[in-house]
């Protein structure tokens, strides 16, 4: 466990020089392919995203087309963070702020759960506590409710980790049209997870409610949650 942990502490380093560094290049993409590949053109998530981040006062706001919001998300049944069996009903009073990922991630999972923590600190006390960030793993053979546990809590205290049988990871994977594949990587021990890395917003109703992609700011997240009513 000692050996596991002081990995994850060189992988998460790893990963947030890399992620400065492509946000100083204002770039930051997806691993792989992403969801946009997944699906048709015409429910695809990435034709109902205004594409990159907004570098000025225009409206950055993501809201899904209505064939995306009646089929994206769905029940599920899962393990949180501290071993606690979980559905969508734990979270029935907030809205739902999901990201999906995994803890052995070099670079875009610990910048986007960076992101999601500052988009929680930046946010009023009232908006913030109406919203729950969720970290998903696509991951579930190596991220166990222990590791989730003391992954999730060096970004924010309120933020969730997700975990469960790899019937269950499949299940929520597809219902939210997640892209996942496990890959050898020789460069590291172990193997990787190709996946896309797109926040979705749920309500209170687990009706999709926005998308954010890798490319938006927190600042961007932040000024799109303040226009909206909850």
């Amino acid at each position: 466990m000692k050996k596991r942990y002081l990995l994850w502490i060189v992988y998460l380093a790893i990963g947030v020089g890399i992620g400065m560094a492509l946000k100083n290049y204002g770039f930051l993409t997806d691993i792989g392919d992403g969801i946009g590949k997944e699906i048709s053109d015409e429910e695809g998530i990435a034709s109902i995203i205004k594409p990159s981040r907004s570098y000025d006062n225009e409206d950055t706001s993501k809201e899904a087309g209505d064939s995306v919001k009646s089929t994206l998300g769905g029940d599920f049944a899962l393990i949180d963070h501290n071993g606690n069996e979980v559905t969508q009903d734990n979270y029935a009073d907030t809205y739902k702020l999901y990201f999906f990922g995994f803890t052995f991630c070099p670079a875009v999972c610990p910048t986007e759960l960076q992101k999601v923590a500052l988009v929680m600190e930046e946010l009023d006390a009232e908006t913030a506590a109406k919203i729950t960030p969720i970290f998903v793993t696509v991951d579930p053979e190596r991220d166990t409710a222990d590791v989730m546990k003391q992954y999730v809590e060096q970004f924010h205290p309120k933020l969730v980790g997700l975990t469960g049988s790899q019937e269950q990871i499949t299940d929520i994977s597809q219902k939210f049209r997640i892209y996942a594949k496990k890959v050898e990587n020789e460069m590291m021990e172990g193997y990787m997870m190709d996946h896309s890395s797109y926040l979705y917003l749920m309500d209170k109703d687990n009706n999709l409610a926005a998308i954010y992609p890798a490319t938006d700011t927190a600042e961007d997240i932040v000024a799109d949650l303040q226009k909206k009513s909850f």
